[in-house]
């Protein structure tokens, strides 16, 4: 009974890992309590019950897992930097509250990571956990369409509303509603699903099935009309060896030329047709004021934001080193957010220099940097994070934990060819 309930609390915490619209709180608590902050420390604590029910309480640290220590080392020297700047910056009392989330949801992600390599049935978990996320996001998605259709809509200047307005209401775009599921931020929430993805490609094998749901994220990731969750989503396959292996075949080749063929033959045929539909629906307005620069734009604002953080670092030597502090983004953006306490850099790298100073983003290159050269296969799964955080932050998001420490346990690479590699670059120095 005890394994069931733990096994349900994993699904579940994988399944809901990014579902903020669910408040548990009812809007009534000093904070959102997410399904993922009960779940993943009941499955913790079902986790120490079972143990200790059979007498064991130390953890079997399997090669995965080991691999996974150099990740703790630098996530806990992260961590301790994020805290050591809190004190001498600019809003200690934001950042003590902030930083509190941080650990959270890093301690949290780890756990969450142990417990799947742990996992005897991984593929199963997966294919369960990811099903139900979906079904779940889906429903999330019908509910904002109908909120949309009867005018409810997202709007941070106003305050109350209904509970319904509250879970359902979308963000929007121009006309266009932004289906961001269970999440929020449409941004996040593409983030979330391309995670799922790569949860996907990891654990489980090639079926019709798990094809489906790759089709269903990629849907999802575009309902969402979110530029950072498609770059995010693109880069991971463009980065992915699968992608280009499935793209050499012939078969794959006839496809694409065949549906480029099809295409062409369709816009010449209906091209005035197509024109008029798009200047009815005021799509290419829609496109340029979500990928312009021009003054007021979304992406002008993104490079103020990104010029405002560097030249903050920039101040002193005090900055370069230890930061404004952590969480104090604010106290310098009263003029882009006003009293939003939530308000950044809308950049993750820029934040965390700008924040906690020089070591921290070296640390931070360091979490995010080693997979790529010393494990197998997390390339494109790291792109894709990297990407996303060039216009966005998820280092408070608990699937940013979960999903870097996994890919930390991946399989090393070759330790010869690594050393062959420097070996070789040492000596092209010396010529």
């Amino acid at each position: 009974m005890l394994r069931k309930l733990q096994y349900i609390c994993l699904v579940g915490s994988i399944g809901l890992v990014g579902a903020d619209r669910i408040d548990l709180f009812a809007g009534h608590g000093p904070f959102v309590l997410t399904p993922f902050l009960v779940l993943a420390p009941l499955l913790l604590l079902c986790s120490l019950l079972s143990n200790g029910s059979r007498g064991i309480f130390r953890l079997t640290i399997t090669p995965p897992v080991r691999r996974q220590i150099p990740f703790l080392a630098a996530s806990i020297l992260f961590l301790l930097l994020s805290f050591i700047s809190i004190p001498f910056g600019l809003d200690p009392e934001r950042g003590l509250v902030a930083f509190s989330g941080l650990l959270l949801v890093a301690v949290l992600g780890y756990c969450i990571s142990v417990q799947i390599l742990r996992e005897s049935e991984q593929e199963k978990l997966i294919v369960q956990s990811v099903t139900f996320a979906l079904i779940v996001y889906v429903i999330f998605c019908i509910g904002e369409y109908i909120a949309w259709a009867h005018g409810d809509f997202l709007d941070p200047s106003q305050r109350g509303g209904s509970w319904v307005e509250s879970i359902f209401a979308p963000g929007t775009l121009s006309w266009a509603p932004r289906l961001g599921g269970f999440t929020l931020d449409s941004n996040r929430s593409g983030f979330v699903l391309v995670m799922f993805l790569a949860l996907i490609d990891r654990f489980v094998v090639q079926t019709r099935y798990t094809q489906f749901l790759r089709y269903a994220i990629a849907l999802l990731v575009l309902l969402t009309l979110s530029r950072s969750a498609m770059l995010c989503w693109f880069v991971y396959y463009l980065f992915s060896r699968t992608t280009w292996t499935r793209l050499a075949s012939r078969r794959a080749v006839a496809w694409l030329a065949a549906i480029a063929i099809v295409c062409s033959l369709v816009c010449v045929a209906y091209q005035k047709k197509i024109n008029d539909l798009v200047e009815a629906w005021e799509i290419a307005d829609l496109v340029s004021a979500r990928m312009s620069m021009d003054p007021g734009s979304s992406g002008e604002s993104h490079i103020l934001l990104i010029r405002r953080g560097v030249n903050t670092w920039l101040t002193s030597t005090q900055t370069m080193v230890a930061g404004i502090g952590f969480a104090a983004a604010p106290k310098v953006l009263g003029d882009f957010f006003g009293d939003d306490k939530h308000g950044n850099f809308h950049c993750l790298y820029v934040t965390v220099l700008a924040e906690l100073g020089l070591p921290a983003f070296v640390v931070l290159m360091i979490l995010l940097g080693y997979p790529i050269i010393g494990r197998k296969g997390t390339a494109s799964c790291i792109a894709a994070i990297m990407i996303f955080n060039v216009s966005y932050q998820s280092n408070l998001e608990p699937l940013f934990w979960v999903i870097l420490a996994l890919l930390w346990s991946f399989e090393p690479r070759d330790g010869h060819k690594l050393r062959s590699l420097a070996l070789a670059s040492v000596v092209a120095s010396h010529h």
